[in-house]
């Protein structure tokens, strides 16, 4: 039984064998319902809350030493909010990633004009704290045996070494990787927006066709080709990239290249509404602005084929161009697909309200950003609702609460 005592930053917890144990308090209150968190107890305090009862699964209610081992699988919003944000006393954390930096995702289309650099955007793993050197792994994560609790992984440096871990805890936050709907040449001629990889990528294709444009024997076609970007997709990715590229053109090729500028020329299309996911006031907004822009045109179509000099689309025109960037939305990494679970049509791994994974009979794996979607309630794939998620699974489910088999 807990008791609340008269200081109310302590309670008194009863154990089994009816000896007092005194437990403090965090002050850190985690949602307007004021709660608290207690040592691995997440508990209801109210203003007429007298007492709670709490019953112990998996050890005694006195030890508050031993830790669980929590693994997350990833590097992004999602696992990243959940490294930063647990409490270390209470878990041994260990992260596994093919990527060993969080990435800035908001700012990545400002490095590809050169506004950011590169490692201003990103932030070393190991910099976040480890228990030990070895709770960071440079490996993928290839399957999932629930019923054991074990994770196999591949080591990114040395293929050929596989191995498990046993974990009590487990986050799954890969992310996803770029839709390409099948269309022929896409993979071989358009460039996504992911990594840091893809932007640095992008930037040396920009500096590439600016410089290739101004060489002898390059005729006005030709030129005008190279500098015609064509941005698929005008969801947040795609408006970001359009907007970088606009405001380089207009303060520095107006510099660098000044005979260049009115070769310029984006085009983005959108098979259906630019910002879908977004209020429709903001929508109407963006679409204006891109209106207002000269040499930026809006184009509703779909894409049928990308070449390596052109985009053809579904009523059969040819847009000749010298940069496609690719950003139609997400689809499911292979690790996913192979995950004997639940999942929505997109391929995103279906969770309860606490972030759970449905079909995890031990109750022990829980699935946050864009690799998963909350059943019953999804949230589009941007980088608030990841940041959100760790906040929402410490949400407790009932009044009584299991010390040691955290519920967080």
């Amino acid at each position: 039984m807990i008791k609340i005592l008269d200081d109310v930053n302590k309670i008194e917890l009863i154990n089994k064998q009816d000896k007092p144990v005194c437990w403090s308090l965090y002050d850190r209150k985690y949602s307007k319902d004021n709660m608290f968190r207690l040592k691995g107890l997440i508990l209801p305090l109210s203003n007429t809350c007298k007492s709670a009862w709490i019953r112990c699964t998996s050890s005694t209610a006195g030890n508050e030493t031993k830790r669980q081992k929590l693994i997350i699988l990833g590097t992004g919003w999602g696992s990243y909010s959940v490294l930063k944000s647990i409490d270390k006393k209470l878990f041994d954390v260990v992260v596994v990633s093919p990527r060993n930096h969080f990435l800035f995702t908001p700012l990545l289309c400002s490095t590809t004009v050169g506004t950011l650099e590169f490692r201003s955007i990103i932030e070393p793993i190991r910099n976040s704290g480890f228990r030990e050197t070895e709770h960071f792994h440079l490996s993928y994560g290839t399957s999932i045996d629930f019923k054991n609790k074990l994770l196999r992984c591949e080591s990114v440096l040395k293929p050929s070494l596989q191995y498990d871990l046993k974990y009590d805890k487990l986050v799954i936050g890969v992310g996803a990787l770029s839709n390409t709907f099948g269309v022929p040449g896409v993979d071989k001629h358009a460039f996504f927006l992911k990594e840091v990889a893809d932007a640095r990528k992008i930037r040396n294709r920009i500096l590439h066709n600016f410089e290739l444009s101004v060489q002898p024997g390059i005729d006005d076609s030709e030129s005008k080709r190279l500098l015609h970007t064509v941005i698929v997709g005008g969801g947040p990715t795609g408006i970001e990239f359009g907007a970088e590229l606009y405001d380089f053109v207009k303060e520095d090729v107006s510099r660098l290249y000044r005979k260049k500028q009115h070769d310029v020329h984006v085009t983005l299309i959108e098979s259906n509404q630019i910002l879908g996911s977004f209020d429709d006031k903001l929508r109407k907004y963006a679409e204006k602005k891109i209106k207002e822009r000269s040499r930026f045109e809006l184009k509703q179509a779909s894409v049928v084929e990308v070449k390596e000099d052109r985009v053809i689309l579904g009523d059969g025109t040819h847009i000749p161009c010298g940069l496609v960037v690719w950003s139609t939305g997400v689809a499911p990494r292979q690790f996913v697909k192979g995950l004997e679970i639940p999942k929505n049509s997109r391929g995103q791994i279906l969770t309860d309200k606490f972030l759970h994974v449905i079909g995890d009979k031990n109750d022990s794996v829980f699935a946050v950003g864009d690799c998963a979607d909350i059943d019953d309630q999804p949230l589009p794939c941007t980088a608030q609702v990841c940041d959100y998620m760790y906040y929402t699974c410490i949400v407790p489910r009932e009044p009584i609460f299991v010390l040691n088999d955290l519920v967080f």
